[in-house]
């Protein structure tokens, strides 16, 4: 055992020593004091927003580089920030926008109101096949009304307009650049790889799945204080602990429960932020497959799985138990008055009876030609996960189902998912502040027109949440979402696991203001007012 343990050691060091320049303690006082290291587990395909499909490339790195019309504040809300105010018609569909003078491009160019003119036009129009065009499938029509206006017009009104239609969902892009490029060509256009922003950074490098470095842009009107900002992914926990506690890293923006226990025990000097999570795992059923497309199957799952032992055993009891797909975290949207799904084995066992799927020879269910036999895919690196999910695979053994595991590096993972290659998928799901899910369950948004990646189909949520997203009264939204949570429940489009454990590592090299740091992804919001201790 010691011998193993020693060669794990080394193991580790020696990822640290590619990643870090080195992993022997003390590490830090080594480094540039002007520079923050980043540590991630998942990096990007793309550095254009209207095509990234990872958490880094689809929302972190957007708030680093480029900039919406609106941003989300520490209050949850929406606030300028291309744009300086807005107005709307009385039925909620003519919108009108100011935008910010004085404002320059990464290369120097002035930003004007073609740049959201072109960038608009790209997202709704189906030949882009943007990821995000399923949340504006209401705006009909952008104009410019001079070089700092803007007017859209809107199909039906949309509540969420203001948040997400002019959030980082629609980080503006350049028209001196990309306005000559057909929107079928813009997914391979090379500014994915070089891109040009108004955000307080411009990229500098970027070593795909290994680093990814940030410095000022010279012409930023938000100006940075931290001289060069350093990404680097680093797939395994213990990797990213020791970086922590050595000093080599300044920031892990999204702790899992065990590097955050773990740190809190062995490094003191770093600091430790937990919010309340609006991210749940689930387990993400591709509902084309035969007996996912089964919702008493589905529901079969979620009796079998033992959820709260999980919580128990690999949280500490320290994240909720979700019962449905919006957050408790989210209180003001979040409907506890749905069907439940306690841990009942034999009520699992007895529902797929009922529905004919019969145990075979084998301990695996069928019915007619079809085998309750599935792959799950889950991303590397996470012991805990690892884990979480081999409990999963035991649990669905337990009623008749064969779940086998599968971990892949998490661009590959993300490429089958939107390909629809898969049976399962075990994934994060929220990170907005509203309950609207249009992008994830609307059968419009099956890609490649949005990210129902499951391609779940269900008339009365598509009429839902529609509803909700026209409806501006904000009781009777809740009341909209409630009823949708409802729905949510009864259907279990996605099997919800746990709420997700939220935590932010920082070295006392960082200097950040607790009261208004968000939790990843949208921690990034604010990343101009982020210094270095003195």
């Amino acid at each position: 055992m010691r011998a193993a343990g020693s060669l794990e050691r080394l193991f580790t060091c020696a990822l640290i020593a590619l990643a870090l320049d080195g992993c022997a303690a003390g590490a830090g006082a080594q480094r540039d004091p002007g520079t923050i290291v980043s540590l991630t587990r998942v990096d990007g395909a793309t550095m254009n927003p209207m095509f990234g499909q990872t958490v880094q490339d689809g929302i972190v790195y957007p708030q680093i580089i480029f900039e919406s019309l609106s941003y989300i504040g520490a209050d949850y809300l929406p606030h300028p920030r291309l744009a300086t105010s807005w107005t709307h018609s009385a039925d909620g569909l003519q919108w009108t926008v100011d935008l910010r003078h004085g404002v320059r491009w990464s290369d120097g160019a002035p930003f004007t109101s073609k740049d959201v003119v072109f960038t608009y036009d790209a997202l709704i129009d189906p030949q882009t096949a943007s990821i995000n065009a399923g949340d504006m499938v209401y705006i009909k029509r952008v104009t410019g009304d001079g070089p700092f206006r803007v007017h859209f017009t809107l199909a039906y009104p949309s509540a969420v307009f203001t948040l997400v239609g002019m959030g980082f969902e629609a980080s503006i892009l350049p028209e001196h650049i990309l306005g000559r490029v057909p929107h079928d060509r813009l997914r391979f256009s090379a500014f994915g790889e070089h891109p040009v922003g108004t955000g307080p950074y411009r990229l500098l490098r970027w070593q795909h799945d290994s680093e990814t470095i940030f410095v000022p842009n010279p012409y930023a009107w938000r100006k940075p204080h931290i001289a060069r900002f350093d990404v680097r992914t680093i797939f395994n926990d213990q990797a990213q602990t020791d970086a922590m506690a050595n000093g080599s890293a300044d920031l892990v923006d999204d702790t899992g429960s065990t590097v955050y226990q773990q740190l809190e025990r062995i490094a003191p000097k770093v600091k430790l932020l937990t919010f309340p999570s609006v991210y749940i795992d689930v387990t993400l059923p591709n509902t084309r497959r035969p007996g996912l497309d089964d919702v008493i199957v589905r529901r079969a799952m979620m009796y079998g799985n033992n959820r709260q032992a999980l919580i128990s055993g690999f949280f500490q009891d320290k994240v909720p138990l979700p019962d449905g797909l919006v957050p408790v975290g989210l209180t003001h949207w979040h409907n506890g008055h749905v069907a439940q799904y306690p841990y009942d084995p034999v009520k699992a066992r007895a529902m797929l009876d009922a529905d004919g799927w019969r145990v075979g020879p084998d301990g695996v269910r069928r019915r007619g030609n079809a085998r309750l036999a599935f792959e799950l895919l889950i991303n590397q690196g996470s012991a805990i996960l690892t884990d979480a999910d081999l409990e999963f695979t035991a649990d669905m053994k337990a009623i008749g189902i064969e779940v086998a595991l599968r971990e892949m590096d998490f661009p590959s993972m993300v490429a089958r998912e939107f390909k629809g290659d898969f049976d399962l998928i075990s994934e994060g799901f929220g990170g907005s502040v509203d309950p609207d899910m249009t992008a994830n369950l609307a059968t419009s948004s099956i890609p490649p027109a949005g990210q129902n990646t499951g391609a779940f189909h269900d008339p009365v949520l598509d009429r839902l949440m529609k509803a909700g997203l026209t409806e501006l009264d904000d009781g009777k939204r809740r009341a909209i979402y409630n009823e949708m949570q409802r729905e949510i429940a009864d259907k279990v489009p996605m099997l919800y696991q746990w709420t997700r454990f939220a935590g932010t590592a920082y070295s006392a090299h960082l200097v950040l203001d607790p009261k208004t740091t968000l939790q990843q992804p949208l921690l990034y919001y604010n990343i101009e007012d982020w210094k270095t201790a003195q």
